[in-house]
């Protein structure tokens, strides 16, 4: 599904459940995320890549800057690991720091599948926003950021 913006280029809509399914996730609503990914599951989950990719660049800018050594990424992925420990979807260490890295430093390149980098961007979304825990505005706030940026053709 496309559109034209106020410049004349094309935009992709991004389907209303999957800022709403990033929310539930954040906020540990699992009925509610249930309820959403079965919706998703029957309609199609088209623009989520897209989506979470904007949703990961803005919660890793969010986090770390654009000056953090690579030292705090990997403390960080550590703790994502463990945290995933307990039933989370299995996340490799290194491509974990390497993607992380790439939107600290945008010149580093990889080699990474993309059912991988599907799980590290969920998994890093949900741990930077919850640990976050913003306010309701704010979430609101970066999930229309993130679905702006994904809009863009």
């Amino acid at each position: 599904m496309a559109k034209l913006d106020e410049r004349g280029s094309e935009t992709k809509m991004i389907r209303p459940e999957l800022p709403e399914y990033i929310r539930t996730m954040v906020r540990g609503d699992h009925a509610a995320n249930d309820a959403v990914e079965t919706r998703l599951d029957a309609e199609g989950w088209d623009g989520l890549p897209r989506f979470l990719a904007a949703v990961f660049f803005l919660a890793v800018d969010r986090r770390f800057g654009e000056t953090t050594g690579r030292s705090e990424v990997i403390t960080f992925v550590g703790g994502l690991r463990a945290g995933l420990a307990d039933g989370g979807p299995e996340i490799d260490a290194e491509a974990a720091e390497t993607l992380i890295m790439s939107i600290i430093d945008p010149s580093i390149e990889y080699s990474i599948s993309q059912e991988m980098i599907g799980r590290i961007q969920a998994a890093t979304v949900q741990k930077i926003l919850t640990e976050e825990n913003p306010t309701d505005d704010e979430l609101d706030a970066i999930l229309a950021e993130a679905v702006n940026l994904s809009s863009r053709a």
